[in-house]
Order: structure tokens, then sequence, then C-alpha cells
């Protein structure tokens, strides 16, 4: 059976968008973790990687609810990127197979501003989405801007200073709500700002994570850190708070950078916690 490519949550639909493959091996990764602590992760989820490589991927989603139309996300942007063997993002397209054009689009909203997840902002010094709101965590725009800090994150210049001239930027910060049950949960860490969405509708509830977690084994090994957490210790606190709910309340589970689509569910198998897909 093909895995679904959407779900709903009651009244909401969510469309996973996938933009470009990613591939690092996995002591690059997450060099903190042994080697040998791999092959047991690498049995339980081989979609996540073979050998010495980790496999994922950039991904966005869609979201239709009753008050809008939101994309979570942009991913790395349209390519051709050298460093991936010239691959090009697919973003726009997949959100045409939804049935969907950019200009459609009320509400752009970033779980933090890394470059895999703002590259399809600007297009040809354009926005892509040219009508909506694009909201952006208070904190990580302070943090990424930071003159000091700048020059090493060019992508901000690129892609998300733009729209700030344009007068296309929001900031967000607490638990806002976006839509009729879509709400913003706060879960710094992976970035300061970064944030997380709770989705709930009709008695339903689904936690999209953005990068609180980049491979399925995070969900048992909370500890367990890649090297893009820009607070390695604050972003483990967050994940060890974020599987535990995850585990106990069992929401639906939507996860960017986990085997596209990345939907599933946190259970517990043989005395530990394991993200079971759809």
């Amino acid at each position: 059976m093909t895995a679904p490519s959407s779900v709903r949550v009651g009244s909401i639909e969510v469309v996973a968008l996938y933009d470009t493959p990613l591939r690092r091996a996995f002591t690059w990764t997450f060099p903190d973790v042994p080697a040998e602590a791999w092959p047991p992760y690498r049995e339980l989820y081989p979609a996540a990687g073979s050998g010495e490589n980790f496999t994922f991927n950039t991904q966005g989603f869609l979201l239709r609810t009753a008050g809008a139309a939101i994309v979570v996300d942009t991913g790395l942007g349209p390519g051709p990127h050298e460093r991936l063997d010239g691959v090009r993002g697919r973003l726009l397209e997949e959100l045409g197979a939804a049935g969907a054009r950019p200009a459609e689009i009320d509400i752009v909203l970033f779980t933090h501003l890394h470059g895999d997840h703002v590259g399809w902002n600007v297009v040809d010094g354009e926005p892509t989405f040219a009508r909506a709101r694009h909201l952006v965590p208070e904190r990580d725009w302070r943090y990424f801007g930071d003159p000091e800090r700048s020059p090493r994150y060019p992508h901000i210049a690129q892609q998300v200073t733009p729209l700030e001239a344009r007068g296309m930027l929001e900031t967000t910060g607490g638990e806002e709500r976006l839509a009729p049950g879509v709400r913003l949960l706060p879960t710094p860490g992976h970035t300061p700002g970064h944030q997380s969405l709770l989705l709930e509708s009709d008695g339903e509830r689904a936690v999209l994570i953005g990068d609180v977690a980049h491979h399925p084994a995070q969900v048992q090994e909370t500890a367990w850190g890649p090297r893009f957490d820009e607070d390695s210790q604050a972003a483990a606190r967050t994940r060890r708070r974020v599987m535990e709910q995850l585990e106990s309340e069992s929401p639906l589970v939507i996860a960017g950078h986990f085997p596209a689509p990345g939907f599933g569910r946190v259970v517990r198998l043989e005395g530990r916690r394991i993200f079971r897909a759809l």
C-alpha cells in the first residue's frame, strides 16, 4: 500500500509537499552518537537510511482549514542544488498536484528560519506567495538577523529580508491561534524560536513537530541531537518533553524530516518509544 500524501484531522486537511531529498553520513549528521549505536535503528527504520548514510528530505505542508490556506515551511527552494547533484525542488509542483496555487495561500508559517525551510519564499526576486502573510518566530528573526551572526546565514538576506522590505513579514511568539483549530506551540532549542503546530478539529488532534526531531530514532533517543541544533541542550530538553507528550496523548504526528510523507504516531513497543508510520 502506498503511504498517503494527505491526512485529515477532523475538518482540517494536511497535504505533504515533498521538496528535495537529502543524504548525509550518520556520523556527520549526529557527531556525538557513536556509529555502533545506529544498527538497531537502521533495521527499525530502513527508509531513513542504510549503511553509513542517513536519508531524509526537505518538506513543507499545506493545511486547508475553514478559515485559511496555510503553507508550513517552504523547503530548500527551486535549485538546481549543486551540493545535491543538481536536484531541483518540487514544492510548487506538489502544491499544484494538491490543487492549490501560490496566489491562493493566505499564510506561510515557518517553524524556524534554517535554509531548508525558507527556500521557496523568493524566486527571481519576487515573492512566491504574493498575497500571503509570512509568519516567522520573533526570536529566530532576532537571532539570525544579528549583524555578527547573519554572514553565516546568507539565506536570510536572500529569502527572508526581502519579505520584510515589502511589508509581508510578521513575527510570532507564544501559543498564538492562526486559524480555526490551528495553534502555535513553542518548541525552542533547534533554533531559539522554533515552533510546532497543534491541530484540533472535531475531537481529533495532530502535532506538526518541525525539526524537534530529524530521525525517528530520536523518538526514543531524545538526547541524540544533530549538528543542526543551535542549542543542543535546550533542543534535547524540548525533544524529551514533546516525545513524552506524543506518547501519552497519542495525537497524529507530522514530521517533516522523517521518511515522506511523515505521518504517524508515537507508540511504545517492547519497552521503547517508536514512530509508527501510517
